[in-house]
């Protein structure tokens, strides 16, 4: 969901703003507003928003001052100006400094719709560019350990990131001995398919037993894991092989390498365990398994991306789009990266929706896509394994919507006084953060922050009406340490102050 902190002085047209935003339709959420360019400057450090709608002309710090500051810390936010006639040409400077549009107070709704379309489309595009980036510096930090393993050129530049994530781990060797076995009809355009396979169970078991650790195929048939705890280490191996036999009838074996202090280390460490005259066949691993492992991770991120704005049209044409472009591929290269796709499902049903772990199910999925023989075949397999995927996502979000509001509201009437966040009450859900701000907002039709607001000031009133609380006090009592900030959100919900409110109550 694409977060706007929303910048203006005037209460009533910030309400107004955000009433227009929650109804516009579109994954957007007001994660925060400020009256000034100072407030906001703090609440864009603390909630890093995709989006700013500022006004031009505020107190303490105009959004003009706003954006060049905002811009040069962090470029990557968006901003929308707005502006009165007057100050139209002024704000043309905004545009200059990187303003992505200007609105004219009055706005209307079509105006904000407008605006919202243009940059909600920039956003996605961002993001988009931001996952693919990052699953290409994960297949350069991949690269870089392979390399390292089997002494080619590698860049020097990745191998400080490497240091200080692999040092003090303990490194784990896995071998195919055999991908012919007797009991098993497999060829040698098998191969592909079955250590992509391999891949994916060592690292879906590492999930299940909840390891972390960093996984690689170093060349064909032997995969280096590095884990950094050591307690289940034996389990672990015991049951990568038990599993890796039951679903696909290979035997693997495993060699402890023990804690790694450098990465100068790997090579020789690698070369003493292993002997090269006997590598399991397969081709190049530099191009089969890299492209498609950080494929499925960049699939896996756009998925969830999908799964937290709560847009689940998007994500079936996601999908849709995938399997098109699986089937149009040349060559035998659809099958693993049909796999690709499968694993993607997996893993995010098991992250995002408390799936559990099926090794059978597992087993029957790749029976079934190794039977496959052509792209039609393998369209129908890939739109059974999506099927069941939003199925499941459709169970989830049916079993954690019910009553999570609901719940979630009881909660906040019942904490108000303290120190209240979303990440906190989205837990007490057990819902995602992101996915539970945008169903609070679809139930109740505000946001989190403006119900939290209400709710402490209907309690305010109520102090301020029926006891002798003094403004402190009464601040204190309602979750709020600065009685100044308390004042102002009274004020700006009510129209008056604390003071005057208690004046005409006892009237």
């Amino acid at each position: 969901m694409t977060r706007i902190l929303l910048v203006e002085d005037e209460p009533l047209f910030r309400k107004g703003l955000a009433k227009m935003i929650a109804g516009s339709g579109m994954s957007w959420n007001v994660c925060g507003e400020a009256e000034n360019g100072q407030e906001a400057e703090q609440l864009i450090a603390e909630w890093h928003p995709d989006l700013v709608i500022t006004d031009i002309r505020m107190p303490l710090m105009d959004g003009l001052e706003l954006l060049k500051r905002a811009k040069a810390a962090s470029p990557d936010i968006e901003f929308i100006v707005i502006t009165g006639f007057q100050d139209f040409q002024y704000a043309q400077t905004a545009l200059r400094h990187g303003a992505l549009d200007l609105l004219v107070k009055p706005c209307s709704k079509q105006d904000i719709d407008t605006a919202l379309e243009k940059v909600e489309t920039i956003v996605q595009e961002k993001q988009k560019r931001l996952r693919k980036q990052a699953s290409e510096r994960q297949l350069q930090l991949e690269n870089t350990l392979r390399s390292i393993f089997l002494r080619s050129p590698y860049s020097i530049e990745s191998v400080t990131q490497l240091e200080h994530s692999l040092f003090g781990s303990r490194l784990i060797l896995f071998q195919i001995t055999d991908y012919f076995p007797a009991h098993r009809q497999y060829s040698k355009r098998d191969v592909p398919l079955l250590q992509f396979a391999v891949l994916n169970i060592i690292s879906e078991l590492l999930d299940v037993h909840d390891m972390s650790g960093t996984l690689l195929l170093v060349e064909p048939g032997r995969y280096a894991l590095f884990i950094t705890q050591g307690s289940e280490e034996q389990s672990l191996c015991t049951e990568v092989c038990a599993t890796v036999m039951q679903l696909l009838g290979l035997t693997v074996t495993t060699h402890q390498g023990g804690l790694i202090q450098s990465l100068l280390q790997l090579a020789d460490l690698y070369e003493s365990i292993m002997t090269r005259t006997d590598a399991a066949p397969g081709g190049s691993v530099e191009d089969l398994f890299p492209l498609n492992r950080a494929q499925q991770l960049l699939i896996s991120s756009q998925m969830v991306a999908f799964i937290l704005g709560g847009q689940t049209n998007n994500l079936k044409e996601y999908l849709e789009q995938l399997m098109k472009e699986i089937c149009a591929m040349q060559g035998d290269s659809w099958k693993i990266d049909a796999l690709s796709l499968s694993f993607a499902l997996q893993d995010t049903a098991r992250k995002q929706f408390e799936s559990e772990h099926d090794p059978q199910a597992l087993t029957q999925r790749i029976s079934r896509l190794h039977e496959c023989r052509s792209t039609d075949e393998a369209y129908v397999w890939m739109m059974a394994e999506t099927d069941g995927f939003l199925h499941t996502y459709h169970q989830w979000q049916s079993k954690h919507s019910a009553n999570a509001i609901s719940k979630a509201i009881r909660y906040m009437k019942e904490h108000y006084s303290e120190p209240l966040s979303l990440q906190q009450v989205a837990s007490q859900v057990h819902l995602n953060t992101t996915y539970f701000s945008h169903l609070f907002k679809k139930e109740t039709g505000c946001s989190f922050v403006n119900f939290l607001i209400d709710l402490r000031m209907e309690r305010a009133k109520q102090l301020l009406s029926n006891t002798d609380m003094n403004v402190t006090e009464v601040s204190g009592m309602i979750g709020y340490d600065l009685p100044n900030y308390f004042a102002k959100l009274f004020k700006q919900s009510t129209g008056l102050s604390p003071k005057e409110f208690r004046k005409l109550s006892q009237i």
